[in-house]
């Protein structure tokens, strides 16, 4: 605030404390362990005793508490309470009074110099006793960490509670074994606990603590048995203490009506049983009440500071603006002890928080069984407070006092809110609220909000109420008191309460008034949507205003929206999509194959990829999440697909040419991701709902409509596919898109716009003619066999994809049994198939190789005078149709020898002999380890292939060949090379074993 009247802000006069900043407003472990503070099983820094003092602020029931257990322990010639009960709820700081009574006994030096400890020690040596509390000897009985019947490392042998009492007991004991063995074989009973005690000599602490946790166990059918055991040893420790000087039983059960849990009736049983025997033989303590509750909250959040002058300033800055109608319209009509003549007290005592606030959660919230009291109150404080701190170190508004209206919504502080307990656990009124503050008040992290938009409003029609924001702070003031039912079962709060949130020094009533006015006046006029009045019966009381989440299934689902980020969208589209490809028709395609993102490193392509490799038509399925085309960014799709289909290295495959990849679009990919958040979100409200609800058949109708629209939208994005295909420059990706009504995740229409782009041949179309044209120019200088053929389709880009191997297998079949061509066997034998079936896709020993022409007769005028060499030549193929079988001929000619030709029509070789020369070549036997050597090799003797090859015989003129040939080779490798030289006359085959 500005003007003369300003007090110090109170964030100038306090400092939040470094672990408040570092959790973010979380503070950290809020519920203090017994357990973790004396068995260090984790680095907690309330372990420290000067942390804890530090932290804790000594209330008058904790140091009454403390104080009575150090009488107790260490003060002689007293005879004082010896059997203490906690038993509030949870969050009620039972858990914090233990850790401090373990400081107080296991490091009293820096425990009693504490401001905490010095009030301790004060009341526990009053009338001039001496406290000493550095022989205590603690036996600390944790029900919750420790099981029926098992034995714990901290206890020995022990497997009951007796037993564990003993064993700790005599700890540091010479003969601790010998001891606990003698008392355990006397029994569970008081004679037997009294003499131990004796024994010891020394002050001994016992704490049951979360007993009823060990109680549960003892009810499960497996531990029942020892329960009566159980039960009858508490009852007598809780009569051993009391006579023995210097012991002291703490036992922490929860009560009944504060236990929020349900537990077996035998362990409920348990509870009443002892519950008794505690109230007979000790007292129940209370550490906390909510007149504590500003004074806990501030220790906890600040460090120590002396805050009554500031307190005492601002709370005269208060009580100084507001005036007479501000005391009329507003004080006089809060209710009893909330006037203007209590409002500076009432400041002082909650600085720097508002009474009014603090009056609400310590004494209307608490009441809610659920609510963690302390726990929660500093968890919400905490984030409320770190964010205004921050705004005001950032020069921005913060309040004077932090009331009710002033709980951050936009934040994590809206959370803390409704996870605290206030609303008990119930999940639709939990994410009704959670609605009700996104739609009405201000969106999550800002920016819009029906308050948030009539601030601006306001302001632009100059209404001004001395505040930045005062249309969110009045609904967030409305918010709050909405949560819980508050005194007589009304709702709500009243105008003076919802005008009284933005009191303060500079704040005309007239301008809170209009406030309150556009924020009432429904939301036709751009008021608050949820909004609702209730008018008791009689008008003797004030209209209320409150929140509602009745009717309101739309608020539901836009604040479920806000829970579903834009990756569980598209994790939803991924996952749907892969159905879809499931169900499609897949065409020749097999099942589609998926590729996800998150397979290993994401930048991996060949971790992504690494199992679609394969002799057969794929159709692969690219995540969303990762790979998209087109919009100017898929630079990245297509640089991975590159690696993919061999362009770029860094992927082995075999069979890139029968690859076909589907993608979405870049832009359309929005479209779904969109239908899958509001899907997600209306799956959540349905969740949310009973059957019997009358919203409940409405919302399974909205979530059903969603389901199906995001089926489309999904087909719709998954516009593209990708391929290979060798064309004159080499080897592309070629980024096609199936037309509108179409989608890539349907393999039955990318093989139709394969086949219409001739990257494909539809099923039963396949021609022989086609495979000729593709053997013919195929530049292969040897014959192939039908291994390889059927390998073509798969693995090089320049062969068509094909339906099936049968479409193939029928194929070669017409072509091996027409004019052309024929298969061989490996001893150049003629295979005549007698139909398609008998096509072995898998041969290595059969060759296709053109069928040779019929020898053309001598005339016998040239015989003797002419060497007439006759040839063969496939016909010439003109490309065509590959889906239209050939019914041409296959023709035959002479081949022309070469030379010129002279005058008379003969030729220049008619008039002289050929000059022959030998050729003789000897290769040592060498290794064929090396690759590189294998390659040069196998090129000579194709070579030499090529030299004897009978298609050649008319181009060649190769008159002899002898071969030498040594090969060193498993044995069996070469028993085919022995028997194709067998058939040869005058060749000669040896074999030895090698004896390398």
């Amino acid at each position: 605030m500005t003007g003369p009247a300003r007090a110090p802000h109170w964030a100038d006069v306090l400092t939040l404390r470094e672990e408040v900043r570092l959790t973010d407003g979380s503070v950290g472990d809020l519920q203090m362990s017994l357990a973790k503070t004396a068995y260090q099983t984790a680095l907690v820094p309330y372990a420290s005793s000067a942390y804890y003092t530090d932290i804790t602020q000594p209330t008058p029931l904790l140091v009454g508490f403390l104080s009575r257990v150090a009488r107790r322990l260490g003060v002689t010639g007293l005879d004082t309470t010896a059997c203490f009960h906690l038993d509030q709820g949870m969050g009620g700081g039972k858990s914090h009074a233990l850790v401090g009574i373990w400081h107080m006994i296991s490091n009293p030096g820096v425990f009693l110099s504490s401001e905490l400890g010095r009030a301790v020690a004060a009341e526990a040596t009053a009338g001039g006793h001496t406290l000493d509390l550095s022989t205590v000897v603690p036996v600390l009985l944790i029900g919750d960490s420790v099981s029926p019947g098992k034995t714990d490392p901290r206890f020995g042998p022990a497997t009951d509670l007796f037993g564990r009492l003993l064993w700790g007991l005599f700890d540091g004991h010479p003969d601790r074994v010998g001891r606990w063995q003698y008392y355990v074989a006397l029994g569970a009973n008081k004679a037997t606990l009294q003499a131990a005690f004796a024994e010891v000599a020394r002050p001994v602490l016992v704490v049951v603590d979360e007993l009823m946790d060990y109680a549960m166990a003892l009810s499960d059918k497996t531990a029942i048995g020892s329960l009566p055991g159980e039960q009858a040893f508490l009852n007598a420790l809780t009569e051993a203490v009391g006579d023995q000087p210097h012991v002291a039983l703490i036992v922490v059960m929860i009560r009944s009506d504060e236990d929020e849990k349900g537990y077996h009736p035998a362990a409920a049983d348990l509870r009443d049983y002892l519950t008794a025997r505690l109230q007979r033989n000790g007292e129940t303590v209370t550490v906390t009440e909510p007149a504590d509750f500003a004074q806990i909250i501030r220790r906890r959040l600040f460090t120590r500071a002396d805050v009554d002058n500031p307190a005492r300033a601002v709370a005269r800055v208060y009580v100084t603006a507001a005036g007479d109608i501000w005391a009329s319209q507003v004080y006089r009509r809060l209710g009893a002890g909330r006037g203007l003549d209590q409002l500076a007290d009432r400041i002082v005592d909650t600085y720097p928080f508002h009474p009014d606030l603090f009056e609400l959660v310590s004494k209307e919230w608490s009441k809610v069984q659920a609510f963690q009291r302390v726990r929660s109150t500093v968890s919400i404080f905490a984030r409320t407070v770190l964010h205004w701190v921050s705004q005001h170190e950032a020069g921005e508004y913060a309040p004077d006092l932090i009331g009710p209206g002033d709980i951050p919504l936009r934040t994590d502080a809206l959370d803390s809110v409704l996870s605290s307990g206030v609303l008990a656990g119930n999940d639709r009124a939990i994410q009704g609220y959670r609605a009700v503050a996104s739609t009405d008040i201000v969106r999550s992290g800002g920016g819009a909000g029906t308050a948030f938009a009539l601030d601006a409003t306001l302001a632009a029609s100059g209404v001004s109420a001395g505040q930045p924001t005062p249309a969110q702070r009045m609904a967030t003031a409305c918010f709050a008191y909405s949560l819980v039912p508050r005194a007589w079962a009304a709702r709500g709060a009243t105008k003076a309460e919802l005008i009284a949130a933005l009191a303060g020094p500079g704040v005309p009533y007239s301008g809170a008034e209009e406030v309150f006015n556009a924020l009432v006046a429904g939301p036709l006029q751009g008021g608050l949507g949820a909004l609702e009045r209730s008018k008791p019966a009689g008008g003797k009381d004030a209209e209320r205003f409150y929140l509602s989440i009745k009717q309101t299934l739309t608020m539901f689902h836009a604040n479920a929206m806000t829970m579903i980020s834009h990756d569980d969208a598209l994790a939803r589209v991924w996952a749907r999509a892969l159905q879809l490809a499931q169900r499609a028709e897949k065409g020749p395609f097999g099942a589609p194959l998926p590729v996800e993102q998150n397979v290993g490193d994401a930048a991996a392509v060949d971790l992504c990829f690494a199992d679609v490799d394969g002799q057969r038509n794929r159709l692969v399925i690219l995540d969303p999440r990762r790979w998209t085309l087109l919009n100017g960014r898929d630079a990245a799709t297509r640089a991975d697909l590159d690696v993919v289909f061999g362009i770029s290295p860094g992927l082995n495959t075999d069979h890139a040419a029968s690859l076909v990849v589907a993608m979405v679009n870049t832009q359309r990919r929005a479209r779904p991701r969109e239908r899958a958040r509001e899907l997600l979100a209306w799956e959540r409200v349905v969740a949310q709902l009973d059957e019997t609800n009358d919203e409940y058949a409405e919302a399974c109708d909205r979530r059903d409509k969603d389901r199906a629209a995001l089926d489309t939208e999904i087909k719709r994005a998954y516009q593209h596919y990708a391929y290979l295909l060798r064309t004159p420059a080499g080897l592309a990706v070629q980024y096609k898109t199936v037309p509108d009504g179409r989608t890539s995740l349907s393999g039955q229409h990318v093989w139709d716009e394969l086949v219409t782009a001739g990257r494909a041949v539809a099923a039963g179309s396949l021609s022989p003619l086609y495979i000729d044209q593709l053997i013919t120019g195929g530049h292969f200088d040897r014959h192939l066999t039908p291994k390889e053929l059927f390998t073509f389709p798969y693995s090089d880009p320049g062969w068509p994809l094909v339906a099936s191997d049968n479409d193939l297998r029928q194929a070669v079949f017409e072509l091996a049994t027409g004019t052309a061509w024929m298969l061989t066997d490996s001893d150049s034998n003629e295979v005549r198939p007698a139909n398609a079936g008998q096509i072995q896709p898998a041969s290595i020993q059969q060759l296709l190789r053109p069928r040779p022409a019929p020898e053309k007769p001598v005339p016998p005028d040239e015989a003797g005078t002419q060497d007439t060499r006759l040839g063969t030549r496939r016909p010439t193929l003109t490309p065509g149709d590959p889906t239209k079988k050939s019914t041409k001929k296959s023709t035959k000619s002479t081949a022309t020898p070469p030379g010129p030709v002279d005058e008379e029509g003969g030729t220049a070789d008619d008039q002289q002999t050929p000059v022959y020369e030998i050729t003789r070549l000897r290769m040592p036997l060498s290794s064929l380890s090396d690759d590189s050597r294998r390659e040069i090799v196998w090129g000579l003797i194709r070579e030499l292939a090529s030299l004897v090859d009978p298609l050649k015989a008319g181009a060649l003129d190769v008159q002899m060949v002898g071969i030498e040939i040594t090969v060193n080779a498993r044995i069996g490798d070469a028993s085919q090379l022995h028997a194709k030289a067998k058939l040869i006359q005058g060749v000669t085959v040896t074999v030895e074993e090698d004896d390398f």
